[in-house]
C-alpha cells in the first residue's frame, strides 16, 4: 500500500505496529494517517480512535480504507471512532488517489490553505531518527540530533551518512545496495531490515530530486525481523523462500494443496513500452489485488507470494478439486481487468499454471510442478490456464537441463533445422523456417519447446536467441550459389524486440554472416507484440526500409489484432497449424481460413500455411488463395546437410 500511494507521488512511511502510534504520528508533522481497516478491522478501528482523540486542534485528515461488502457497518463504525475521510473497495470505482487528494484538500483548507505550498507532502511517518544525503557530485548531509544521540560508536563526523552502513553485516549491506539500486531505477521509496546497536530496525529510504534521506523504525521483536525478511520488499507480499516455508509446513500438516503460479506473458514489453518504474508499478498493483481478491474469494487457509520477476503464487489449502478452474479463472479474470498505467489503459497478458500436492509431496518438488505449468500455459497461447501432469521425474529432468543448458551451448549442442517452405501453385521450393534443436548426448535430439522453455527459466534466452540467429545465417550464407534465390525465415523472441538494440544488432548479424537482407525474413509471435506495438513498430519499420521482409506468426491463435496489420511493415501471414489442421474438416472450419486469406490479400500481404500433413488440406488452402505452406506433407524440419540435398534435388 505504501508503495502504491508513494507512485501518486506522495512522500510515504509504512507503520505496521500499533505501539505509540499518535507520537510517531504527530512528532513527523504528519497532516494524513491512511488507516487500512478492511483486513484488521477491530485494530483499525482503535488506531482511528487513538489519532482521533489526540488530534484536539484538528487539521488532521484520518482516512479509512474499508470493505462494505464484507461488514456494512464498518463505515459508520469508523465515522463513529473519528475519521474524517472513507474508501470503500466494494465499489469498483474506488479511487486511492483521488481519495487521498480529497483529504489533502481537507487539511488545506482547515490550515488555511497554505499547506501544500509550506509543507512537503508527507503520511504517516514514525521516529526522528533521521538523516539524509545528496546523490550528486557535492556532497550536503544531515542527520538528526536523535540519531547522533542513537549512534552509539557511530563516528557519523568521519563517515557522514555511510556511518550506519559501515556496521551492517554483509548480508544487509547486499540489501541495501539492492534498495539503492531500486532507487536509481526511479522506485520512490524502498525498506531495508537490519540491525541497529544489536536492535531489529526496519530502515526506510525515499529519494526525491536527487536527494535520499532515511528514516529508522524500530521494530519489537526478532520475528517481526525475520516477518519483514521473508516479504518482498517490492509488493510486500511473501517471497519464493517463505512461501516455500509454509508450502512445507501445510504438507507436512496433511494438508492438500493446490498452488496457482500466475505470470504476466508480456511483462516484457511493458517494461519496454512504459519503463521500469511502471513496470514495478504494475507489480505492486497486481500483487494488492491478488492479495485482495484471494482474500474475498478464499476463506480457508492460504498464501500470496511474488516469485520472481512478474511471476505470482497463490497456494490454497483443501479447496476442493471441483472448485479449482473456476476459482483460478476468476481471479485472474478480476485482478486484470481496467489496468491502467501513467493514464493510459494496459493490457497484461496473464498466463496460470496449476499444481497440486499432498502430504507425500516436496514443496520444492510441487513449487516447480506449477512454475512449469505456467510455462506450458505461456506458451500454449490459446488456453491461459494449465494444470499440470509431470511426474516428479520430469520436474527433477527439467533442473537437470536448466543447469546443463549453459554449457551445451558452449559445446555446440544447439543446432539448426531447415523446414522447407513450398509454393502451393508450383510446387517450387521457396525457402525456410530455421528452426533450433538441442542435441543432447543423453537424452537425444530435443525440440524447440522445451529448449526454449528451460533456457526461459535458465535465464539464457537473450543470448540462446542470439546464437541461434547467428548459426542460420550463417548457415544460410553457405548454401551454394544455385541456391541464392531461397529466402531464410528466423523466429524473433519477445526479448529480441524489447532490446533497445534489436534493430541495429540484427542489422549487423545479418552483415557479418554475409547473407542477403533482401531474402530474409523475421518472424513475429502475435502474443509477442501486446502492449508493445508501437515500441515494435519503430524497430520492424527500420528494418522492413532495409530490405528484410516481417511475418507475423501463428495468425489467428487468439490475439489477432487488425492493429498489428496496420501498424506493423507486415509482408506475410503464417497461419497457425492448428487452424490448418481444420480446415479439411466442417464448413466452419474453412470459413476461418479463408477469412483470414481474404484479409491478407485485401491488404496485399502473401499467406503461409503452417502444419500441412494432408493433400486434402493442401488442395483447400489451393481453392482458398493461400500461397505457401510448409509441413510434414512435402518434409519436416531437416539438418543443414538434408536440406541442402533436399534444395538441390528441387531444384
Amino acid at each position: 500500500m505504501a508503495a502504491e500511494i508513494a507512485a501518486f507521488g506522495w512522500r510515504v512511511h509504512s507503520a505496521r505496529r500499533p505501539e505509540n502510534l499518535s507520537a510517531r504520528f504527530f512528532s513527523a508533522g504528519a497532516m494524513i494517517a491512511v488507516i487500512d481497516v478492511r483486513r484488521a478491522e477491530l485494530n483499525g478501528v482503535t488506531a482511528i480512535a487513538e489519532l482521533s482523540s489526540a488530534a484536539t486542534e484538528g487539521g488532521v485528515a484520518i482516512l479509512a480504507l474499508v470493505d462494505s461488502g464484507r461488514n456494512p457497518a464498518i463505515v459508520g463504525q469508523c465515522f463513529d471512532a473519528g475519521a474524517t475521510h472513507y474508501l470503500d473497495y466494494a465499489d469498483a470505482a474506488a479511487d486511492l488517489n483521488q481519495s487521498i487528494n480529497y483529504a489533502f484538500r481537507y487539511v488545506e483548507n482547515f490550515r488555511g490553505g497554505a499547506e501544500r505550498a509550506s509543507h512537503e507532502q508527507s503520511l504517516l511517518t514514525f521516529a526522528d531518527l533521521q538523516w539524509s544525503m545528496t546523490m550528486g557530485s557535492v556532497t550536503e548531509n544531515w542527520i538528526s540530533e536523535s540519531l547522533l544521540a542513537a549512534a552509539g560508536d557511530i563516528d557519523f563526523k568521519k563517515y557522514p551518512a555511510t556511518g550506519i552502513y559501515r556496521t551492517l553485516s554483509q548480508k544487509e549491506r547486499k540489501r541495501v545496495r539492492g534498495a539503492m539500486g531500486r532507487l536509481r531505477d526511479g522506485a520512490r521509496q524502498a525498506a531495508v531490515p537490519h540491525r541497529f546497536n544489536d536492535r531489529p530496525v526496519i530502515h526506510h529510504l525515499h529519494e526525491a530530486d536527487g536527494r535520499v534521506s532515511g528514516r529508522i523504525e524500530y521494530i519489537t521483536n526478532n520475528e517481526d525481523v525475520d516477518d519483514w525478511t521473508g516479504r518482498d520488499l517490492l509488493s510486500g507480499l511473501r517471497n519464493t523462500a517463505s512461501a516455500r516455508t509454509w508450502i512445507a509446513q501445510k504438507l507436512a500438516d496433511g494438508s492438500q494443496l493446490t498452488l496457482i503460479a500466475i505470470g504476466i506473458k508480456n511483462f516484457r514489453m511493458i517494461n519496454a513500452a512504459f519503463g521500469r518504474s511502471a513496470g514495478d508499478q504494475l507489480l505492486r498493483i497486481v500483487g494488492h489485488r491478488l492479495m485482495d481478491q484471494t482474500q474475498r474469494q478464499f476463506a480457508g487457509l492460504h498464501l500470496v507470494a511474488r516469485l520472481d520477476g512478474q511471476n505470482f503464487l497463490v497456494a490454497l489449502a483443501d479447496i476442493q478439486n471441483s472448485e479449482i478452474s473456476d476459482f483460478s479463472n476468476d481471479l485472474i479474470g478480476s485482478i486484470f481487468k481496467d489496468l491502467q498505467l501513467e493514464g493510459r489503459p494496459i493490457n497484461p497478458v496473464a498466463r496460470a499454471g496449476v499444481a497440486i500436492g499432498n502430504s507425500d509431496s516436496n514443496e520444492k518438488t510441487l513449487m516447480r510442478k506449477a512454475v512449469l505449468a505456467l510455462a506450458e500455459a505461456t506458451a500454449a497461447d490459446a488456453l491461459p490456464i494449465h494444470f499440470s501432469t509431470v511426474s516428479e521425474a520430469d520436474v527433477h529432468l527439467e533442473e537437470v537441463l536448466e543447469g546443463q543448458l549453459a554449457g551445451a551451448m558452449g559445446r555446440g549442442e544447439i543446432v539448426i533445422a531447415f523446414q522447407p517452405q513450398i509454393q502451393i501453385d508450383t510446387g517450387q521450393l521457396v525457402g525456410a523456417e530455421a528452426l533450433a534443436r538441442w542435441e543432447h548426448p543423453e537424452y537425444g535430439l530435443l525440440g524447440a519447446s522445451t529448449l526454449f522453455a528451460v533456457a526461459d527459466r535458465a535465464g539464457v534466452m537473450e543470448s540462446l536467441s542470439t546464437q541461434i540467429h547467428k548459426q542460420a545465417l550463417t548457415l544460410a550464407a553457405g548454401w551454394p550459389a544455385s541456391l541464392g534465390f531461397l529466402r531464410l525465415s528466423i523466429n524473433v523472441t519477445a526479448g529480441d524486440l524489447a532490446a533497445t538494440a534489436f534493430d541495429a544488432d540484427m542489422l549487423r548479424q545479418v552483415e557479418t554472416a554475409g547473407f542477403d537482407l533482401r531474402r530474409l525474413t523475421l518472424e513475429i509471435t502475435e502474443s509477442e507484440l501486446i502492449g508493445n506495438l508501437s515500441t515494435s513498430a519503430d524497430k520492424l519499420h527500420r528494418l522492413r526500409q532495409a530490405g528484410i521482409c516481417i511475418a507475423i506468426d501463428d495468425f489467428g491463435t487468439g490475439y489477432s489484432s487488425l492493429s498489428y496489420l496496420k501498424e506493423l511493415p507486415v509482408d506475410y501471414l503464417k497461419i497457425d497449424s492448428g487452424l490448418t489442421g481444420d480446415i479439411s474438416g466442417s464448413e466452419k472450419d474453412q470459413v476461418v481460413v479463408r477469412s483470414i486469406i481474404d484479409m491478407a490479400h485485401s491488404l496485399h500481404l502473401s499467406v503461409i500455411a503452417e502444419g500441412v500433413e494432408t493433400e486434402a488440406q493442401l488442395n483447400t488452402l489451393a481453392e482458398q488463395g493461400c500461397e505457401y505452406f510448409q509441413g510434414f506433407l512435402r518434409s519436416g524440419p531437416l539438418s543443414p546437410d538434408e536440406f541442402e540435398a533436399f534444395a538441390l534435388r528441387s531444384n
